[in-house]
């Protein structure tokens, strides 16, 4: 297992393009020392060149510290009442990141500009750092426009419910496999944690190289996003194999230390229902952003209401079965999505309409197994809300949400 390494902190896509941009700088000074001025360009003296690239360089440094200041600000009150993860999320957004890129590269440029002109006046490093002032102004336009979507509940609950769909989609066309696998007695632990953390990350083309390769079957016993303690299992192997092979496994895995976005079905969820359940808060007191959680919820879940419960398993291009992981039952998913929204709307009638029409949709798309776990969540909401006193026409009123349930 590995944790967090330097690399990944530093090397990030701002820094990167920042330090790209900035050696465009040298390379225009030397391509105008070897090859000459253009005579195109427009005639500049030493004092106007030095007067561009200081404010160039001035204004790119003051654009980004403003940009990301009111950013912050913007997304920390943000956090207080959508979720403290948009802070996280901040830092991952590729326009921010081109943004961060873009200015700190354009204040690089017309510094090392600055440090490179001497006797001879670079022109051409002058004209490149007015295009680029250019293009950091219009970056910057782009940039508030994304940082108000951002920082907009709809916007971001779509985004989210979107990624829960995508995986949702692939968890359904990968449990949908009709492939006989190995006994599950057959498995022999090949990989465990080297400490205490949460499962990060699970390189699945990694494993289905391996496994092809020693020719076994590797199946994988926590899904990313689990806390688990020194030492627990998290491959097994379908034959017994040597320590090479133990130690290529281990390196397809990392933990890290402290809760990431960990890209699966099970993230996606636990923060819609934060979300929810923060709207849902006495301090917040949204219930109509709960409303639209409760709705994409049960949009995302109808894509797997009519699929059995199955672990998820990957093929090689031979259509042999190399990797299994861990599924998930509509029965488990609608626990885990509902059951916290439902307890919140033991006393807000309107939220508990809101979940009777998304257990209508659910009832009606879902198989046996779905309709059976609906029911009884429908059940367990009557019930509290008889029990929390509500008068019987507001009680009736959800009944009539849900009329191919309660009949």
């Amino acid at each position: 297992m590995q944790w967090r390494t330097p690399f990944t902190a530093l090397l990030t896509v701002p820094a990167s393009l920042a330090l790209v941009i900035a050696a465009l700088a040298w390379v225009a000074v030397l391509c105008e020392v070897a090859f000459g001025t253009p005579r195109w360009l427009m005639s500049l003296d030493a004092a106007s060149v030095h007067t561009i690239l200081s404010v160039v360089a001035t204004g790119a440094m003051t654009a980004l510290a403003l940009a990301y200041s009111l950013t912050l600000v913007v997304f920390t009150l943000a956090a207080s009442s959508i979720g403290p993860r948009l802070l996280k999320r901040f830092t991952t957004e590729r326009s921010n990141q081109i943004t961060a890129g873009l200015l700190g590269g354009t204040f690089l440029y017309a510094i090392i500009a600055l440090g490179l002109s001497g006797a001879e006046v670079p022109r051409l490093a002058t004209v490149g750092a007015g295009l680029l002032a250019i293009a950091s102004v219009v970056q910057l336009i782009w940039f508030v426009r994304t940082v108000a979507q951002s920082v907009s509940i709809d916007d971001e609950l779509a985004k989210i419910a979107a990624r829960l769909e995508r995986d949702l989609a692939r968890l359904k066309d990968s449990s949908a496999l009709s492939v006989e696998l190995p006994d599950a007695k057959s498995f022999h632990v090949a990989a465990k944690t080297a400490q205490a953390g949460y499962l990060a990350q699970i390189d699945r083309n990694a494993l289905v190289r391996l496994a092809k390769s020693e020719d076994i079957v590797v199946q994988v016993g926590h899904t990313p996003g689990e806390y688990l303690f020194e030492g627990t299992p998290v491959i097994s192997v379908s034959r017994p194999v040597d320590g090479e092979t133990c130690e290529s496994l281990q390196t397809a895995v990392r933990q890290e230390p402290a809760r990431s976005d960990a890209g699966t079905v099970h993230f996606s969820m636990n923060l819609l229902v934060e979300i929810a359940l923060r709207a849902l808060s006495p301090g917040v007191n949204d219930t109509f952003t709960a409303l639209a959680v409760s709705d994409m919820l049960s949009g995302a879940l109808a894509r797997i209401a009519q699929t059995k419960p199955r672990p998820e398993v990957i093929l090689d291009e031979a259509g042999s079965p190399r990797v299994i992981l861990p599924g998930a039952s509509i029965r488990r998913l609608l626990d885990q999505a509902y059951s916290p929204l439902r307890r919140s709307a033991a006393t807000n009638i309107l939220m508990a309409e809101g979940l009777a029409r998304a257990y209508q949709r659910l009832f009606e798309a879902g198989n046996s197994e779905a309709r059976e776990a609906v029911a009884e969540h429908v059940e367990i909401l009557l019930f509290d809300l008889e029990r929390t006193g509500h008068h019987a026409a507001d009680i009736a009123s959800v009944k009539k949400q849900i009329p191919a349930i309660v009949e």
